[in-house]
């Protein structure tokens, strides 16, 4: 008998001993994959899963705005609330590293760390320092450059008399409409819509400030330039000279004899052309004519030889939208110029020609390289004057073309990211036709952005994605089901999820992400917070100036500084 109750003691030790064993290895996994903690145990972040991100593994160095532990990927992506998406740093002293750059992507904490309080515009506010208190540390405004985090901080600029309101009346902003014809003939055209005009408008250098409908025009330091500001004697545009001084267009209309087109449709897209001829009577028809004004320090009027006829040789930008002070330029000895039929390219500190002039296009070098054209290529030409690589090209008019690619439609900032390079890459238009030898019609079977490298290499954008804009090494790109935006750089890695409803192109090394109706923030190129999403409104960068909007603290001017000698 004793035998047999030692023998089903043993039996029962042995079964108790494995179902233990059992119950420790799925709590060990369980743990692992994050369904509870020890509070002793401080946990240490996971690494990013294979096949979570669209496009392949991100680097996991690179960190982005968005909670790891919620965010997804792909077509399955949701908007999160502003709540959800805050960064997981608090701001809870006047350190400036408290708010800017901060890592998004913390482990969780540890019982030891006092728990930060929430961030609030507000809070973020009193963090920064006045750009006054910098400039005595020895920083000074960047209007140009890049973003980078542990060499650039913001300060307050803080400008009195900016308004509690976002928005106090409404204004026509630019935009484009796209058209797709017959056999899929895609074309993309400016226009207007209105807007309500936020009540600080930050554009090419200046502020717009709008009390009640009173426009008056400012300086970066908050200055008055216009106490009376009336946008229908000088509109401030985004287009600049080649002297990179802001131009201001008088706007007149007047009544002349116009001759009127006669349309047809094209024969292969069915799209309304002009045929090149004319109705014999002109008709009366109101105009409008631009005439061009900088606006001198002393605050005087002077005109400018700047004409729209021919912006690509008034100007080295290329694109007219509100870029960044150095947009353009070159940044080697090497610059473009002409003999005022074609491009070339020489040497500005000696006036030796690189390259004579050939091309109908030419732009400024950049990180090495140049894109070029004439009436049958386009050409990427190193730093020696070497032609490293051609691919056909037509213009786009020309619907009969074949695995070409050509210019955009527009040249605002929706072309973000043609005729320059940036990290290896520059954005063309790709457009490939079928041909129907049994109609004789061409059947366009794609349009569409596409990056390059400098050998003609096409960078393998994820499927299901479509590539917004281009700049900084940064791809902005929207998922084609959700709609949603996300943004990923030249390595293929997602630095802010493609869960956003708002986000802008990279310009100066800052992107404002968000939701169009929720809260906003401004992150780097690395995806860190530079300003948390706790704001109403955040603009674009525009000549080193940050435009930030919550209805706590109104609005508020924030300006990009670098220590001298940095």
């Amino acid at each position: 008998m004793k035998r047999i109750l030692h023998r089903i003691t043993s039996e029962l030790q042995r079964g108790l001993l494995f179902a233990a064993m059992l119950l420790l290895a799925f709590g060990a996994m369980r743990y692992l994959q994050g369904y509870f903690d020890f509070t002793f145990v401080e946990r240490v972040p996971i690494a990013n899963v294979p096949g979570e991100f669209p496009g392949g593994e991100p680097d996991p160095d690179i960190k982005r705005p968005a909670d790891t532990d919620n965010a997804s990927s792909g077509s399955d992506t949701q908007t999160k609330s502003p709540e959800e998406s805050q960064p997981s740093q608090g701001v809870d002293s006047d350190s400036i590293d408290d708010t800017q750059g901060g890592n998004v992507n913390q482990g969780t904490t540890s019982p030891t760390t006092p728990i930060k309080k929430p961030q609030t515009a507000q809070r973020v506010s009193a963090s920064l320092q006045k750009t006054k208190e910098l400039l005595a540390k020895g920083y000074t405004f960047m209007t140009s450059g890049t973003f980078e985090k542990g060499k650039t901080v913001l300060g307050n600029a803080d400008i009195t008399g900016l308004g509690t309101s976002l928005s106090y009346s409404d204004y026509e902003v630019r935009t484009t409409k796209t058209t797709e014809y017959a056999r899929g003939c895609i074309v993309t055209e400016e226009t207007t819509k209105t807007e309500q005009r936020p009540a600080v408008l930050l554009r090419n250098g200046f502020i717009i400030r709008d009390v009640n409908g009173k426009l008056s025009l400012l300086r970066p330091d908050g200055s008055t330039v216009l106490s009376d500001y009336d946008e229908s004697v000088f509109r401030l545009t985004e287009l600049r000279d080649r002297d990179g001084n802001a131009l201001f267009a008088s706007v007149q209309r007047e009544m002349r004899d116009v001759l009127v087109p006669i349309m047809k449709k094209q024969e292969n897209s069915e799209r309304p052309i002009e045929s090149g001829f004319y109705e014999e009577e002109p008709v009366k028809t109101e105009v409008e004519v631009l005439t061009y004004y900088i606006l001198t320090e002393d605050g005087k009027w002077v005109k400018s030889d700047y004409t729209d006829e021919y912006p690509h040789a008034e100007s080295d930008m290329g694109l007219s939208f509100d870029a960044p002070l150095d947009y353009g330029k070159s940044d080697c000895d090497i610059v473009r110029y002409t003999n005022g039929y074609r491009w070339g390219y020489m040497s500005e500190s000696t006036g030796r020609a690189l390259i004579y002039p050939q091309f109908t296009r030419a732009y400024n070098f950049h990180d090495g390289y140049a894109v070029a054209f004439d009436e049958y290529s386009m050409y990427v030409i190193d730093e020696a004057g070497t032609f490293v690589y051609t691919v056909g090209y037509a213009e786009p008019e020309v619907f009969t073309t074949f695995f070409e690619v050509t210019l955009p439609d527009t040249n605002g900032i929706e072309a973000l990211g043609t005729y320059y390079f940036s990290h290896g890459l520059t954005r063309v238009r790709f457009r490939e036709n079928l041909y129907n030898y049994r109609k004789y019609n061409y059947i366009k079977s794609d349009d569409r952005s596409v990056l390059y490298d400098i050998h003609g290499k096409e960078f393998p954008i994820p499927s299901n994605y479509t590539l917004i804009a281009y700049s900084d090494g940064i791809l902005l790109l929207q998922n084609q089901q959700t709609k949603l935006y996300g943004c990923m750089n030249y390595k293929g890695a997602w630095i802010v999820q493609p869960q956003y409803s708002y986000v802008t192109p990279s310009l100066s090394g800052l992107i404002a992400v968000g939701d169009i109706d929720g809260k906003k923030g401004l992150c780097d190129t690395n995806g860190s917070w530079v300003l948390p999403q706790v704001y109403d409104a955040v603009s674009a960068p525009s000549a080193g100036m940050i435009a930030v909007y919550d209805k706590t603290i109104g609005w508020e001017v924030y300006r990009m500084m670098t220590k001298t000698g940095s």
